[in-house]
């Protein structure tokens, strides 16, 4: 797989999580796949808070909920988002932040990397305002994320 730095080699926040797994790759990368916010109780209440309460969308996989950049079965998947994420109407035309997230199988361990670029300055103080308060959020999601992932994947191994 390509490094996060062939989709995005700038960047101005970023954050990085890893989990050890007891199971073969292509486990741990299938279990990636299946999981979506609202099997898990701490990521359907984080989702809700960030909808205000509004019902969510259909459930679908976690992974589906942004454009693959790249899917290499066994290794993981890149994953790529636009939107000026501090609103809570994000358009996907003429938005200022690029975000690229992965999930990648190596050496019995599942990492997760999540980068976001902000190229207008001004764009960019809002965002680090946001960024301020969701980044924790954000955190949590990423290992609980993890921790399911490492739950199914080791009771099926």
């Amino acid at each position: 797989m390509r490094t996060l730095d062939e989709f995005l080699p700038r960047y101005e926040f970023s954050e990085r999580h890893r989990i050890h797994i007891d199971a073969a790759p292509e486990r741990i990368d299938a279990v990636v796949r299946e999981i979506a916010a609202e099997d898990v109780l701490l990521l359907r209440l984080l989702f809700w808070l960030r909808r205000f309460g509004r019902r969510p969308p259909a459930r679908r996989p976690f992974v589906d909920h942004a454009k693959r950049l790249e899917d290499v079965r066994g290794e993981g998947l890149v994953l790529g988002l636009e939107g000026d994420f501090w609103r809570l109407r994000r358009s996907g035309s003429g938005s200022s932040c690029t975000a690229v997230l992965d999930f990648r199988v190596a050496d019995g361990h599942l990492t997760t990397e999540t980068r976001v670029h902000v190229a207008d300055p001004a764009a960019r103080r809002r965002f680090a305002y946001y960024w301020r308060v969701v980044r924790p959020f954000s955190g949590l999601t990423r290992i609980v994320f993890l921790r399911e992932a490492k739950r199914r994947a080791e009771a099926s191994a």
